[in-house]
């Protein structure tokens, strides 16, 4: 990773942090795990969701077992691993917020007009936000590849292949489905809103450039993206001195310099 302890690490840490002091709480008898998951969780009901305005937010950090905090922070560490080589830890925080946000919207908006669909259940859970920093990166890199096992494979494909997953097992956990949705819809919200700040200005192009036009989308999008990650290391160079640099980033940086100068 470009960082040690990046903002998607420090997600990990407070969720499982949270996760070990709520079952703490629970097993010392301060409260019961309802009364946890009713002031924690995000409500069906908007009545009581305006009651406890805090859960559009506390919903995404807390977690009831084990099983539910290990996937998602698994899929949050990876997310991480994608994420901060192409971008910082304000722009992480800003994807993960709308994601956290369209996810929760998006449950007590279904909810609220349809609630046959969430069965009067409760919110809870980091993959909404977690969705919305992949397809933060999806909008405004579509081309962007990442390896799965030895296969090369667009991000975008995988946040399809999510999306497909969850629309064929949407009776199990419906809720939770719904918020994936909305924490998407957040993410591309929030890509579309920074999009215009990566965009690298174009020359207007001839009619004798326009044929190649596809070819020349794409090689100049991964051009964009190698651009971006020299000058996020850059930064990094500049603030903490060339030995902050993890061996891969020295590796690539050096492989840039290369195809520069040939």
């Amino acid at each position: 990773m470009s960082r040690k302890l990046n903002t998607a690490n420090s997600v990990i840490v407070v969720c499982t942090l949270l996760l070990g002091i709520s079952k703490l709480v629970v097993y010392t008898n301060k409260v019961t795990q309802e009364q946890l998951n009713q002031w924690l969780c995000m409500p069906q009901s908007l009545p009581l969701f305006l009651k406890q305005p805090w859960t559009l937010i506390s919903y995404a950090f807390y977690h009831v077992s084990i099983q539910h905090l290990f996937w998602n922070m698994l899929l949050l560490f990876f997310t991480g691993h994608i994420f901060f080589n192409l971008f910082n830890g304000k722009q992480f925080v800003k994807a993960y917020s709308f994601g956290i946000i369209g996810g929760g919207i998006t449950f007590l908006t279904i909810g609220y007009f349809f609630p046959s669909f969430t069965d009067n259940t409760m919110l809870l859970g980091a993959s909404a936000a977690v969705m919305g920093a992949l397809a933060f990166v999806v909008t405004l890199f579509p081309s962007y590849n990442v390896y799965i096992f030895t296969f090369k494979i667009k991000l975008l494909y995988v946040i399809l292949a999510f999306i497909l997953f969850d629309i064929l097992n949407i009776s199990v956990n419906t809720g939770g489905k719904i918020a994936h949705f909305g924490g998407i819809l957040g993410g591309i919200f929030a890509g579309l809103t920074s999009k215009y700040s990566f965009r690298i200005p174009k020359r207007a192009k001839t009619p004798q450039e326009e044929s190649p036009k596809k070819e020349k989308k794409v090689v100049s999008e991964e051009q964009q993206i190698r651009a971006h990650q020299v000058n996020q290391l850059l930064e990094k160079i500049s603030a903490s001195g060339y030995a902050s640099l993890t061996d891969q980033e020295k590796k690539f940086l050096f492989e840039v310099s290369k195809e520069k100068e040939s």
